[in-house]
């Protein structure tokens, strides 16, 4: 409890300034943090109580969504509650959640935090499948409402089109990534489906980066320092992930030639 206090405090304290992209950057950065803390201080307790986790993460997602989308003009939250609502509906901590469990795919398993993450990886990629819901079927539902309002010879109506069609696509995308994390639907499925199936996950991390690429670049004031980190951040994954792809298969091409040579 100690540590959401402290992390509300220093979002409250950014708040203060007027710096929109800054704040999302710095929340999504204090989120990862925040998570990972979290999640390896309390593996057990997550891994034991993941139905009562999901149901809340229902609980709270449902409620965002119908304050997004019927009283964030006429009601005001209390501050605290407002900048929780706000980092969970604006996809910070979503996203750091998603970061967690895109990065604990690359990590070498061998080491005790990579083990610690991989043994609750499906839990923590749920809870921000559910929660990835009250970003995106706000927006969603606005776009839908408005689409045929739009000027398409205005480029942020371009930009606009283009960051809701890569959050549809990413949320058509998550859904059976989703359903198939809960391991009484996974023992159900052939295991190389499975495997193929999760490998759409990649597809979402690419919509994300082009997301948040668009984000920066593409609407008001270009953030190029802002799209340098993500780059960075999104590359880094992709080149921890395909050191590890080559050295499990050289690892298995290994194997097997000791083994036809018995």
């Amino acid at each position: 409890m100690k540590i959401i206090n402290n992390y509300v405090i220093i979002i409250r304290s950014i708040d203060n300034y007027n710096l929109n992209q800054e704040v999302k950057l710095i929340e999504f950065l204090i989120s990862i943090i925040l998570v990972l803390i979290l999640s390896l201080q309390f593996t057990k307790f997550i891994s034991k109580n993941a139905k009562i986790l999901y149901f809340m993460a229902y609980i709270i997602g449902f409620l965002i969504i119908v304050y997004r989308l019927f009283f964030i003009q006429t009601v005001k939250l209390p501050v605290v509650i407002s900048q929780i609502e706000r980092v969970i509906a604006m996809g910070a901590f979503t996203g750091a959640m998603f970061a967690i469990v895109m990065y604990t795919g690359a990590l070498d398993n061998k080491k005790s935090y990579t083990k610690k993450l991989m043994s609750i990886r499906a839990e923590l990629s749920i809870i921000a499948s559910i929660l990835f819901l009250s970003h995106t079927i706000p927006y969603c539902v606005t776009f839908f409402k408005n689409i045929s309002k739009m000027d398409m010879g205005q480029l942020s109506t371009i930009v606009y089109l283009f960051l809701s069609l890569t959050a549809i696509i990413c949320l058509v995308i998550i859904i059976p990534l989703w359903i198939t994390s809960y391991k009484n639907i996974r023992k159900k499925m052939n295991a190389k489906n499975w495997k193929k199936l999760q490998k759409f996950a990649y597809c979402v991390y690419l919509l994300i980066y082009a997301h948040i690429s668009f984000l920066f670049l593409g609407m008001g004031r270009k953030q190029y320092d802002k799209f340098a980190i993500y780059t960075i951040f999104f590359g880094l994954y992709f080149i921890l992930k395909i050191r590890k792809n080559i050295a499990q298969k050289e690892k298995r091409n290994n194997s097997n030639s000791i083994n036809s040579g018995r």
